[in-house]
């Protein structure tokens, strides 16, 4: 064999840049659990609801939303710091249990849906609009295309996840917080679960189906469109939360008379409804969903709400009965 001269070692290849490091472990056909990882939070700019004046314009938010401050004239209203707890709280940090969120969430679902007259729901759901509503509400989504930019990075991690989003009201995690994010979670899965239902029920073709304008960024999810999931969800993640963390995270407050402001449905208008508002405009913005899925997909949480919460019959009362363990009060304790 000669002694030809070596051939120049090829330089190594640039090592593969380290993946993403995975956001949380992720349970089959569950979005993803927040249980370690990297946690990204983008904020984009989000259409507000309301128009200004009468073009197709709406006003950019931010977080907090512009419309939030001391000054009186403000719709929202302004919002309130938290009180720091009063003592330290050894539970806090614990979870005595082999449950991860998801799956607990899937045990309080099969209750819900073994004891719960959820069925009757639909006859009290908002109609879908008639054919003239239908333009309307295309024509809104249309105008919206340019909002896309702003709000793109934010719309896409909302797709996956909602939790990231209402951990940052009051910054909790499920280590920190692991009985308040099992009931985000279990609305999550019940909020889920009920939009199905009407979704197949209701079988509303995508906007997209109908306006070749729209071109969504991202892949049309493989179901129907009434009513928005991310909408029922992200309302009913807000009203259970709602019954567990502190005022500041749910309450806004008129300057002028120092009582609480709430909208045309009686809700709040503090952090967490106007976070699941915007999750769901987002996805009107993303063109998957029109305006009135995400008024269904409200609609439906406030009627999923009392299932879960209200009194001895109440899915989280009746598991207290049957197990002896009351699941509101460990999150509620969580805050204090």
């Amino acid at each position: 064999m000669g002694i030809g001269s070596a051939g120049t070692g090829g330089t190594g290849g640039t090592g593969g840049t380290g993946g993403t490091g995975g956001t949380g472990g992720a349970d089959a056909s569950a979005g993803v659990i927040l249980t370690g990882g990297p946690l990204k939070r983008p904020i984009g700019t989000s259409p507000a609801l309301a128009k200004v004046g009468t073009e197709p314009l709406w006003r950019g938010n931010d977080w907090p939303p512009s419309d939030v401050g001391p000054d009186p004239a403000d719709f929202a209203g302004d919002w309130r710091n938290a009180d720091p707890p009063a003592t330290s709280n050894p539970k806090r940090n614990f979870l005595n249990s082999p449950w991860t969120a998801y799956y607990y969430a899937i045990a309080v679902l099969a209750e819900f849906a073994r004891t719960q007259n959820w069925s009757a729901i639909v006859l009290n759901l908002n109609p879908i609009p008639n054919a003239a509503g239908v333009a309307g509400e295309l024509d809104e989504l249309v105008a919206l295309i340019e909002y896309r930019e702003g709000v793109m990075n934010e719309a896409l991690a909302q797709n996956d996840t909602m939790h990231g989003y209402f951990g940052g009201v009051l910054s909790y995690t499920e280590q920190s917080h692991p009985y308040t994010q099992g009931l985000a979670k279990v609305a999550e899965v019940v909020g889920l679960f009920m939009a199905m239902r009407h979704k197949a029920l209701f079988n509303r073709p995508r906007p997209s189906r109908l306006s070749p304008k729209l071109m969504p960024p991202i892949e049309v999810p493989g179901h129907a469109s009434y009513p928005s999931g991310h909408s029922t969800q992200s309302h009913l993640i807000a009203m259970c939360l709602a019954q567990v963390m502190p005022q500041a995270a749910w309450e806004a407050i008129d300057p002028a008379t120092a009582n609480p402001i709430l909208d045309t449905d009686g809700l709040p208008t503090g952090p967490l409804f106007r976070l699941a508002e915007r999750i769901a405009r987002n996805r009107e913005v993303l063109g998957l969903h029109y305006p009135s899925d995400s008024a269904a997909g409200r609609e439906l949480a406030m009627k999923t709400f009392p299932l879960l919460m209200n009194g001895a019959t109440g899915t989280f009362a009746m598991i207290k009965a049957n197990i002896g363990f009351d699941f509101i009060a460990a999150a509620q304790d969580e805050w204090t």
